[in-house]
């Protein structure tokens, strides 16, 4: 975790300096003159194909709504569908597909290594490992067992921790908000996303998402962007809670 890049005074994670002190940033900001612009995945693959060094699935989405659009290539539909999860959360700054390669020492003694599915970045600054395996293998105990071996043997230099994840490690009602906030987010309104945060200033502590949309006076334009907002964390929502009328919201602490 070493990359010590200079935050960027505009950037909406421009504040955090943890953040800019890791493996990699905060994701790179869209351009407003060419704001669907896609910032292609990092890595050096061939086109879509069934081959190892395919790409089966390419999954494309922003991190925040001001960030670019970013497309990940994806070895499977599962992949696909834990990364949207993992982009919706607010919790998550950025991730990486296929970046860390950890070196581990096999239980018979051989040497090997795993390259992890996504290395993401939290808020806070930690960073998390995360292999994904379809469901019935991420609750394999022989599998179990050998991802505790490698996770015993990741250092603090790589990550602070080391996950297995299905798309079914999230709850259904996780999963169905944070398709609504992938969907929010393909769109580019910062002109809605500013007036429907400026309600939420205006409201009491707490309030509906009804009340937000209403106050803001801009129809569905309103309700993308209070998604977009409730995804990025600056408004407050239950995780599990959905994007309902009567859903109960807060201001985020700054």
């Amino acid at each position: 975790m070493t990359d010590n890049s200079e935050p960027e005074i505009n950037h909406p994670y421009g504040g955090i300096p943890h953040l800019w002190q890791g493996t990699f940033t905060p994701p790179p900001l869209a351009d407003p003159d060419e704001p669907q612009r896609i910032v292609r995945s990092h890595l050096q693959k061939i086109e879509l194909g069934k081959s190892s060094a395919s790409c089966r699935v390419a999954f494309i989405t922003r991190l925040h709504r001001q960030a670019a659009l970013q497309e990940f290539w994806c070895a499977s539909f599962e992949e696909a569908q834990v990364y949207l999860n993992l982009a919706a959360h607010p919790e998550v700054v950025n991730f990486k597909e296929q970046l860390t390669r950890v070196p581990y020492v096999k239980e018979d003694g051989r040497d090997s290594y795993t390259l992890v599915d996504a290395h993401v970045l939290l808020r806070n600054g930690k960073e998390v490992l995360v292999s994904v395996k379809y469901d019935e293998k991420a609750n394999r105990a022989s599998y179990l067992k050998e991802v505790a071996n490698i996770a015993s043997q990741v250092t603090s230099e790589t990550a602070d921790r080391f996950v297995i994840a299905s798309r079914f490690s999230f709850h259904p009602a996780y999963r169905q908000s944070a398709l609504a906030i992938h969907k929010a987010r393909r769109g580019w309104d910062p002109e809605a996303n500013d007036i429907v945060l400026e309600a939420a200033n205006d409201l009491g502590a707490r309030f509906t998402f009804k009340e937000l949309v209403d106050v803001a006076g801009i129809s569905g334009r309103g309700h993308r962007a209070a998604i977009r907002l409730i995804g990025d964390g600056d408004i407050g929502k239950h995780l599990l809670d959905g994007f309902d009328a009567g859903t109960e919201l807060w201001r985020a602490v700054a």
